[in-house]
């Protein structure tokens, strides 16, 4: 299966901890701003792309998250990416087949 082709859905509880986290780094200096953006991207509309993307972007939003907690020691983005991991491993998201990636081929 292309990973290209599965889109990933976020589950409501998941919408709410991306967002969280995506408010406690708005202002950071120690967040890339583009990786914020994306937070809130998905946090807003609960998608997350498609696989392909979703795997290649969160580790980059982990090594950022945890930029900024050892930087700021803030406690709301600990609290929020320990959610994230937390849903990450109880269905805080779904797996879609893309059906218009499938028609391009």
């Amino acid at each position: 299966m292309d990973p290209s082709s599965v889109k990933v859905r976020f589950s409501p509880d998941m919408k709410q901890a991306l967002s969280d986290l995506a408010a406690a780094v708005h202002f950071s200096d120690h967040f890339d701003p583009e990786m914020g953006e994306i937070l809130e991207n998905w946090g807003a509309t609960g998608k997350g792309s498609n696989l392909h993307g979703f795997l290649g972007v969160l580790p980059h939003i982990a090594a950022e998250t945890f930029r900024h907690i050892h930087a700021t020691g803030d406690k709301r983005a600990e609290e929020a990416w320990s959610q994230i991991s937390a849903l990450m491993m109880e269905n805080g998201y779904i797996l879609e087949r893309d059906r218009n990636h499938a028609r391009e081929r």
